[in-house]
């Protein structure tokens, strides 16, 4: 007799937990749940789409070794091997070091000079700019043919600055940059385009 009250007690309590005012907001808790965890593991596999993407950021976001000394490093633009191959190389890189060597010396006719014509340029914040920047560790990851004759240029490098001549949300001595640069071919040799939305990537390192 007990036995069969002690049944009836428990199949009542089941019953009453797999009513649908209680089975239902289970169900949903646990759906939410599985949500909650799916979108996580989506978010972290987008992001690491993202970044190889773009190449890594932190210290090896220009893909070399960064100096110990905390300087740019070398002023000399390279290629990988990848960009050696393209048959615009020579012409791409002798641009870059031009590039290089204006923003390293404060030669604004220099710095014009490697721009396409009627690229923005403030004068004085390149002038205050240099006074303390230096860049180096240019490497040049790909060249790459796109429509109206232009090539995007995928590359990265390594600045120094005065914190206070730095971006104005990265006050720091030493920056890690990747830049997908835009090239132009004007008269007999390619120019850089001003930088578009979301082409340059900086990161302390």
């Amino acid at each position: 007799m007990l036995g069969r009250l002690r049944d009836g007690v428990r199949d009542g309590a089941l019953r009453d937990r797999l009513r649908p005012g209680v089975l239902v907001p289970v169900a949903l808790g646990i759906v939410l749940v599985l949500l909650v965890v799916a979108g996580a593991l989506l978010g972290e596999r987008a992001a690491s789409v993202g970044r190889a993407s773009v190449g890594d950021t932190g210290p090896v976001l220009v893909g070399v070794d960064l100096p110990a000394d905390g300087s740019a490093g070398p002023p000399t633009v390279t290629l990988s091997p990848s960009a050696a191959a393209h048959p615009r190389s020579d012409a791409v890189r002798a641009l870059l070091q031009r590039w290089a060597d204006a923003r390293n010396t404060g030669d604004l006719a220099g710095y014009r000079a490697t721009l396409a014509p009627g690229s923005r340029i403030d004068p004085t914040a390149f002038t205050d700019a240099a006074r303390t920047q230096r860049v180096g560790s240019v490497v040049v990851r790909r060249i790459d043919p796109v429509a109206g004759g232009e090539l995007v240029v995928p590359l990265g490098y390594v600045s120094t600055q005065d914190p206070a001549a730095a971006p104005a949300d990265v006050r720091v001595p030493r920056l890690c940059w990747q830049v997908s640069a835009v090239l132009a071919q004007t008269g007999d040799e390619p120019r850089l385009v001003d930088p578009r939305p979301g082409s340059q990537l900086r990161t302390p390192c």
